[in-house]
């Protein structure tokens, strides 16, 4: 690829970026729809029919081009809602900023590069397309694809192919291609202590009234063992198959996290902690300020937890064990309260597709390098939602994130160079995967 090809994957990154199509907050959600009109205009570019479609959530773009004459049909998934933003990064999070050999922005990896990649994919390929292609590029990816489900039943006809090709993980390290074959699954709760029925004074009821602050911080930590693995009794993982080598190393994980110096893992088997084992987080405690700490009994607690699921375990069976779990540990008898606020099932590899060793070949041809099987600790919804639509398809998950691509969080980058090899991999499995069917 020439120093123009890669030019035009920035221009259409930078035109993306620039639009802040935050899912999550309701007042960006004309953001929204101005980022799907604008992806819908790049795939009119390179001769996809698009339509901007919603099903009472967020747009998304659906498209579809023809190929040769009984081609096989493979769908280009991708999303282009993005994270909001904190007031820490370096650089204006919507302008894509280029520095060294990475190209900074919110979305610049997770996941309007994926956007990037399908667009110069095709332009590579030119007039001669090998298969028939569908696009898909859903606006809510990042609050749990709530309404995609509903897209793609009314869409089926226009989204239906025999392979799916999704540039939304991570690869195993700055230019080390990688395709994912498992996903974590995910649930996200509301747990809620009520100790009373109003604050009353610390020093005449303390010691004989439990305060929920304190009931909610015992609950919590019974969630997880002294060493922070969840240690919730029907949640455990199967056996993970994969070669472990492909895992990122404690001290890789420790740089690309920023961690504390001296700070443990809790993990003596990384590959399967990050890939298949479930997880604990505390995202928010609700409780009093510590600036406005007062002598009494707290009342009640709220605290908001994700687990992160094997990809065999459901969140309907994990809300039971979380919900088991909680009450076994209530030892004093508070009122507690569980509200779901987010599930979405995991999914692994049945190891039989054809369409992953074909794209490991076309990774491994572009990057210069051999491409790796690994699995994924955070989850794409639209994986299960489609395999559950279309039996038989083949899920090829690859990526152009990186360790050090700080998708989330601040200063979001992707290297140019696994733009510019993404693209050209992806061209190469569209050759592969009509030339194999």
């Amino acid at each position: 690829m020439s120093t123009a090809d890669l030019d035009r994957m920035l221009a259409d990154l930078r035109g993306l970026v620039a639009i802040p199509s935050v899912s999550a907050d309701p007042s960006r959600a004309g953001d929204v729809i101005a980022s799907a009109e604008k992806v819908s205009a790049l795939f009119r570019e390179v001769g996809v029919e698009t339509q901007v479609v919603s099903a009472g959530g967020a747009p998304a773009v659906i498209g579809r081009r023809e190929g040769p004459a009984g081609a096989p049909t493979v769908l280009l998934y991708a999303h282009h809602d993005v994270q909001p933003v904190a007031d820490d990064w370096r650089t204006d999070p919507f302008e894509l900023t280029i520095d060294g050999t990475r190209a900074y922005g919110r979305g610049a990896a997770d996941d309007k590069a994926g956007v990037a990649v399908h667009l110069e994919a095709l332009r590579l390929l030119g007039e001669d397309l090998p298969v028939s292609v569908a696009v898909l590029v859903e606006g809510e990816e990042e609050v749990a694809s709530p309404t995609l489900g509903a897209i793609i039943n009314a869409h089926a006809q226009t989204l239906r192919a025999d392979v799916v090709l999704a540039p939304d993980a991570v690869n195993a390290g700055v230019d080390a291609p990688a395709i994912t074959t498992s996903l974590r699954g995910i649930l996200n709760v509301r747990i809620g202590v009520r100790t009373a029925a109003r604050a009353v004074h610390s020093g005449i009821y303390g010691g004989v009234l439990p305060d929920a602050l304190g009931v909610l911080v015992h609950l919590l930590d019974s969630l997880t063992d002294e060493a922070g693995r969840a240690a919730i009794p029907g949640i455990a993982a199967d056996p993970d198959p994969r070669d472990p080598s492909a895992a990122m190393s404690a001290e890789e994980i420790a740089v690309a996290a920023g961690a504390v110096d001296d700070l443990r893992s809790a993990s003596d088997e990384l590959a399967a902690d990050l890939w298949t084992r479930p997880s604990v987080t505390v995202l928010g405690i609700d409780a009093p300020r510590t600036d406005a700490a007062s002598m009494v009994l707290t009342p009640q607690a709220r605290a908001v937890v994700s687990l992160r699921l094997p990809p065999t375990v459901s969140p309907k069976d994990a809300e039971e064990a979380l919900r088991a779990r909680l009450e076994a540990q209530n030892r004093v008898g508070a009122e507690v309260s569980v509200e779901v606020l987010l599930g979405g099932r995991g999914w692994s590899d049945s190891g039989t597709s054809s369409a992953s060793d074909l794209a490991l070949n076309a990774l491994s041809e572009s990057f210069g390098r051999d491409a790796v099987t690994l699995g994924v600790g955070g989850g794409i919804p639209f994986i299960q939602t489609l395999t559950e639509r279309f039996p038989g398809i083949e899920p090829v998950i690859t990526a152009v994130q990186d360790p050090s691509s700080a998708a989330h969080g601040a200063d979001e980058s992707v290297s140019l160079r696994t733009l510019v090899a993404a693209a050209e991999a992806e061209a190469g499995m569209l050759r592969r995967i009509a030339g194999a069917r």
